[in-house]
């Protein structure tokens, strides 16, 4: 796959017939023309080599295809039973809601209203809206809800984890082989049909194609005078700003609007948090016939000593090494655009581009809690449940990931006197 880059400028010679449209990129706020789209290429920033555009290999057909089939998967997936075990002659059987129901009468509310919302309500939203919206454009309709299916459907892909919740599920089986006999059942196997069939949804999709197809934008007279929408990337007046965009709906803003204080705040509450996260026990597994509480980094441990290298890799990466580069590298973009610093732009904003993609992948550890709970409710001797640090480590992913969310990469450019 060839990476072409996007020409920038504003230059006679520029506007030609081989450019489409105008592109503000979302990372360093340079407007620049993009080539015509072409499906074997990657369109990216000529200054931060950010990716503008991605229509290599995508196809909406596909998309809606694979969305429409993960939505039936799912449908087997919530129904049948998850997980088994067998311990002193008894056995315990899983579904997706047991877990939700459990960690809530343990005293986990938290734990259980996030594995609600990122395993059931949002991944189902976002698969429904985004069959929707495809459906609607491949009949040719274009409705009035459309723009806010879409915009609905892209804002929830951070927050749907059915890939991250599979991680954890092979996590979370492995383990328990270890003490006492498991199974994985039917709707296990669904599930795992129906996030095979969502990541392939999400790599066949072409956002900015489909927003196209949703509305076209017109062609600026004058880059100076123009800001972006973060929802859509339509480019429109900046007088137009605080108002709706006209394509998209949602409020136009030149930056993210108190970028700085809310980011901070939810970096330093984060910080905090992440100190109990990792001293108290996460929860408890049966080693043998013996309860074990275990820290992040004991669960790395154990699963070393069960010589499952893999997993703990894993585990070690997505758990402890994740947050804490998260928040260093968001830290690093921060204090580069508190102090004005020019040095290493693309670097930062590349550092922040990484922490915003990754940051999801956290949630493993209390997505493992999630599954193993349900099946390790035997005795005193074979028991499963979260512990203290379950809840500090769950907020500590939320709130790292909505402080990046918050802070505006855009303010490292204009701090350094990049601003287009």
């Amino acid at each position: 796959m060839n990476v072409r880059v996007a020409e920038a400028g504003w230059s006679r010679e520029a506007r030609s017939a081989q450019y489409e449209h105008e592109v503000r990129c979302p990372y360093c706020d340079l407007v620049q023309f993009v080539p015509l789209r072409d499906h074997r290429v990657v369109v990216a920033c000529l200054r931060c080599r950010s990716r503008l555009e991605h229509c290599a290999g995508t196809d909406p057909n596909v998309a809606l295809a694979c969305a429409l089939g993960a939505l039936l998967l799912l449908i087997p997936a919530w129904t049948l039973p998850f997980l088994t075990t067998s311990a002193l002659g008894a056995t315990r059987t899983s579904h997706l809601f047991s877990s939700i129901t459990i960690l809530w009468r343990e005293g986990q509310p938290l734990l259980a209203v996030v594995v609600g919302l990122f395993i059931l309500v949002f991944p189902l939203l976002r698969l429904l809206s985004l069959s929707a919206v495809l459906f609607a454009l491949r009949a040719g309709d274009k409705p009035r809800w459309l723009p806010a299916a879409f915009r609905l459907c892209n804002a929830l892909q951070t927050w749907a984890m059915l890939d991250v919740f599979l991680l954890g599920l092979l996590v979370a089986y492995f383990r328990m082989r270890t003490s006492i006999p498991a199974t994985i059942d039917g709707g296990a196997i669904f599930f795992m049909a129906a996030v095979v069939l969502g990541v392939a949804a999400r790599a066949s999709l072409d956002k900015v194609g489909v927003w196209h197809m949703i509305g076209w934008e017109r062609r600026c007279t004058d880059p100076t005078s123009v800001i972006g929408c973060l929802s859509c990337g339509l480019l429109v007046a900046d007088s137009c700003e605080g108002q709706a965009c006209p394509r998209c709906g949602d409020i136009v803003h030149a930056r993210k609007t108190r970028s700085y204080s809310r980011s901070l705040a939810l970096l330093l509450a984060s910080l905090l948090l992440y100190i109990p996260a990792n001293l108290y026990p996460i929860a408890t597994i049966p080693i043998g016939l013996t309860p074990t509480s275990y820290t992040v980094l004991g669960g790395v441990l154990d699963l070393l000593d069960s010589h499952l290298f893999g997993l703990a890799l894993l585990v070690f990466t997505a758990s402890f090494t994740i947050p804490l580069l998260k928040m260093a590298g968001l830290a690093w973009c921060i204090a580069s655009a508190l102090k004005r610093q020019s040095k290493h732009l693309v670097a930062k904003t590349r550092v922040y581009r990484i922490v915003e993609e990754a940051g999801r992948w956290s949630m493993v550890d209390p997505l493992t809690i999630a599954c193993f709970v349900p099946v390790l409710q035997f005795n005193g001797l074979i028991d499963g449940h979260a512990q203290p640090a379950a809840t500090p480590f769950t907020a500590v992913v939320i709130l790292t990931s909505l402080a990046v969310k918050a802070f505006d990469p855009r303010l490292m450019w204009d701090a350094a006197g990049k601003r287009t």
